[in-house]
């Protein structure tokens, strides 16, 4: 189960970081109205209910929809890599994973950014909206499985609640080089 879960993992980074020229090729438009509005509504669901909306159809269209569409480029930052490093364990992990793509999916399409990679302050704002919606599914997840609980993201959600998530972000250590 691990190793499937890594493999996972991998592959859902691995297709983020490769989809927009891979996807340039399979035929698929761009972004419709409608399927932004679908993308902010899962990740609001999300937020609520990480498990049941990451194992439901919409979670399961979410990821293809991310790895899919053409027009937006939704690659991993460092807050994934932080969270995949250590900063959430188990079937955590997997979640927190998913919620940050959803978080960060859906912040992107709202403020149109199609490549937060062109600039270093729209990659950190999207960084944080990708974090701040993993801690409010975590928030969410903890009364019902408080063996789940993460010092890591505990220490974020201090952060969070005093204001200083920026600085807690830019304190993450670098994604790793290609």
């Amino acid at each position: 189960m691990q190793r499937f879960l890594m493999r996972f993992q991998a592959a859902v980074l691995m297709g983020a970081c490769l989809a927009l020229p891979a996807l340039a090729q399979n035929g698929r438009g761009p972004a419709s109205p409608d399927e932004i509005a679908h993308v902010v509504q899962i990740a609001a669901a999300s937020d609520k209910d990480p498990v049941a909306t990451m194992t439901s159809s919409e979670g399961r269209w979410l990821q293809k929809w991310i790895d899919e569409v053409p027009d937006y480029n939704f690659g991993p930052d460092k807050a994934a890599f932080w969270l995949m490093s250590g900063a959430a364990k188990g079937e955590l992990k997997r979640v927190a994973i998913f919620q940050h793509a959803a978080s960060t999916a859906a912040y992107q399409v709202q403020h149109r950014i199609p490549d937060p990679r062109q600039s270093p302050e729209t990659l950190e704002a999207v960084t944080i909206a990708g974090l701040e919606g993993v801690l409010r599914a975590y928030e969410n997840l903890l009364p019902a499985h408080p063996d789940i609980r993460s010092a890591a993201l505990d220490s974020a959600l201090a952060a969070r609640d005093k204001g200083t998530l920026a600085q807690f972000v830019a304190g993450l250590p670098p994604m790793p080089r290609r």
